[in-house]
């Protein structure tokens, strides 16, 4: 290339050029190796640094998993700890317990060591309650994953409901003669009460008035679902049925039949229906009828009614039990005490009490005599200050030689009683509060359930801190016509029985019915809505996908989809890769459920004892529970550890520099840009030669 320009050094311009390309490669080269990353701007590497960046936000979740995940752990440890420590003190009460059985000691001695058996109770509950981590409780409940439901404070129905009456007995009944209710079906047998040819009968009384007794104590022990909700009354022979499950918004109906229409009349389709007359408020949703006992009464100091026979009837009635939470579970097992009897000082009288929840219940004098004839004795409940409280209940004692003139004779007499009635359980049905209801439930825009007005009972004996922790509807399966309605609570499940389809009728009782004791059911009382596409139906439950929907529906109407109560912990990179941690109660109203153990005498020894044995079995599967989670929490923590070490590796290979390489072009750059500059120095003075043509 010619000089022949004094205005263009075109030399001069390309070594410019090459000294910036040099100076730029140069600065880069100086950042990289500085800051250790190899991508300086967006431009040097656009699929690498998209890339990197992706794996480094990656790599920064993976580490805050580890770290939340060794949070977890230690959380797991601190409640295992505490779970071991209530394992051990459940041990030491199986040993008092135990010690307690012994035929040697008296209750004064089984007193001294139900002190100890006292404290160890309030220790686990103590351990239960002061166990947190980071101020989370994690025994006592809060952290089971299940929703805690309540009962009704108040039972104030608009209008009370008239009883029903089912059918009546007006004359000799006999043996094989049956009657069916609601699918039911009872026999009558002439057998003696208590013997094998009475079992699972109904014992014919003297009368007919005593033989209706008999049915209605059967019916209301049976513990069939279909009369979760129903009390069973007979007087005159005429049996009715109360329903007990709260407001009642239209009609239920009952259907029976016999096998003679002789003696046996009235039977057909009978229905309870709401009258206008209102009802008192009452407390805990517990008016009269909300009681009904389980089991029978032993021995013969009881009869079985009200009638001439010891076989007839009831040996007790709580009917008209009402305002009092603590009368449920066992006489003389926890929150009922033993029956307690004082000698007036008149030959055969005494005056009877019982105590549950601070309201006693006494009978005043009670003269029993020789005569075959059944004395009814009603127990008038009363608080501390002597206020009525509590409603009634009656006790039918057999007249047949109880005889006693000294309180050590009436003492023999009490400790028989209570023996009688140690194998009865008082249950009590009560709606469930707090379930949102008004949902209308579509399926491809088609109404397929309605659940304004649904309402919910329990009935048990335990309420103490219920759970319900699932509902699953299902569809018939093969083979089958019926739906399915499942739900868990208190670690038992609840299930329908056959026969109620797929097809629920508005104002229907769906009873549910535990699968370990058919005495305790809940059920769901559909409202008097129905569904656009029928005239008595709420519910059509006919194929999966509209079990699924109503599933869903009774889930947000009881809470369950919103039950937040468990701890999540994110065990990966992605938000939603996170482990759930839920540990049951380990209260002793849960381990002993809801029941206060003792060990004063040796019955309620020998009932602690079992009561302990369910209890440790219970702490035992909270451990495994916690241990399976830490087993979990470890292997996701080795697994996210070795996600951390490739997934940096990878972002190290595309975003941190490569310094030997760098620090050579680093080099090369250095030369470029010195060689550079000489060269800019040379071609500055190429146009001073064009001078020495004009000088």
């Amino acid at each position: 290339m010619s000089i022949s320009s004094l205005s263009n050094n075109i030399s001069a311009l390309v070594a410019q050029l090459n000294i910036g390309t040099a100076t730029s490669s140069v600065q880069n080269n100086v950042t990289a190796l500085s800051s250790g990353s190899r991508i300086v701007s967006a431009a040097t590497d656009v699929a690498a640094l998209s890339t990197g960046t992706a794996l480094s936000a990656q790599v920064n979740s993976i580490n805050t998993a580890l770290s939340v995940s060794s949070q977890a752990s230690s959380l797991l440890q601190v409640a295992d700890g505490a779970l071991s420590q209530i394992q051990t003190i459940i041990q030491r009460q199986q040993t008092i317990a135990a010690s307690a059985q012994s035929g040697s000691l008296t209750d004064t001695q089984r007193g001294f060591l139900d002190q100890e058996f006292q404290n160890l109770s309030s220790q686990i509950d103590q351990l239960a309650n002061s166990t947190t981590f980071n101020g989370v409780n994690l025994i006592n409940g809060n952290i089971s994953g299940k929703l805690g439901f309540s009962t009704n404070t108040t039972d104030s129905t608009a209008a009370s409901l008239a009883s029903g009456g089912i059918m009546t007995l007006n004359g000799s009944v006999a043996t094989g003669d049956t009657v069916t209710i609601d699918g039911v079906t009872v026999t009558f047998s002439s057998s003696a009460q208590g013997t094998t040819g009475a079992a699972g009968k109904v014992v014919i009384g003297a009368s007919a008035t005593d033989s209706a007794a008999n049915l209605a104590t059967y019916l209301n022990g049976l513990g069939a679902p279909q009369f979760a909700n129903l009390q069973f009354h007979a007087a005159a022979g005429v049996i009715t049925a109360n329903y007990t499950g709260g407001t009642l918004l239209g009609a239920q109906s009952i259907t029976s039949s016999t096998s003679d229409t002789t003696n046996i009349t009235g039977t057909g389709s009978a229905s309870i229906a709401a009258t206008t007359t209102p009802v008192t408020t009452n407390a805990d949703g517990l008016s009269v009828d909300r009681y009904s006992t389980f089991g029978a009464a032993t021995g013969s100091i009881l009869v079985s009614g009200g009638g001439t026979a010891k076989t007839a009837g009831a040996a007790i009635d709580v009917s008209t039990l009402k305002n009092n939470a603590s009368f449920i579970g066992n006489f003389g097992g926890g929150n009922i005490s033993a029956i307690t009897a004082s000698y007036t000082g008149s030959a055969n009288t005494a005056n009877f009490s019982v105590t549950a929840g601070g309201i006693t219940y006494t009978t005043g004098a009670v003269t029993l005599t020789a005569a075959a004839a059944p004395i009814v004795a009603t127990f008038t409940g009363a608080d501390s200050t002597g206020a009525a409280k509590g409603g009634t209940f009656k006790l039918t004692f057999d007249g047949n030689g109880q005889v006693f003139t000294s309180q050590s004779q009436l003492d023999s007499i009490t400790s028989e009683l209570n023996q009688a009635v140690a194998g009865i359980s008082v249950e009590q049905n009560r709606t469930v509060a707090g379930v949102t209801t008004g949902n209308v439930v579509t399926v491809g825009g088609v109404q397929v359930a309605n659940l304004q007005g649904l309402s919910a009972q329990f009935k048990g004996s335990d309420f103490t801190n219920p759970t319900i922790s699932s509902i699953t509807v299902s569809a018939p399966g093969t083979g089958s016509t019926d739906a399915k309605i499942s739900a868990v609570i208190n670690g038992h499940t609840f299930t329908s029985v056959s026969g109620i389809g797929t097809s629920i009728n508005k104002n229907t009782v769906i009873a549910l019915q535990d699968t370990s004791d058919p005495s305790q059911t809940f059920s769901l009382v559909t409202g008097n809505t129905v569904i656009a596409t029928s005239t008595t139906a709420a519910l059509d439950i006919s194929s999966s996908d509209k079990a699924s929907a109503i599933q869903d529906a009774l889930e947000k109407a009881f809470g369950i989809d919103k039950a937040g109560a468990s701890l999540q912990f994110q065990a990966g990179a992605a938000s939603t890769d996170t482990i759930g941690v839920s540990i049951g109660s380990a209260t002793t109203s849960s381990l002993f459920s809801g029941q206060s153990l003792d060990v004063k005498t040796l019955s309620s020894a020998t009932k602690a004892a079992g009561v302990l044995d369910s209890a440790l079995n219970t702490v035992s599967s909270l451990r495994a529970t916690v241990g399976a989670l830490e087993e979990r929490f470890s292997y996701a923590s080795n697994a996210l550890q070795s996600a951390a070490q490739n997934e940096g590796a990878a972002k190290s290979n595309l975003l941190d520099t490569d310094v030997a390489a760098t620090s050579t072009a680093f080099a090369t750059s250095q030369v470029q840009l010195q060689a550079g500059i000489a060269v800019l120095a040379q071609a500055n003075q190429l146009q001073q030669s064009l001078l020495k043509l004009i000088q």
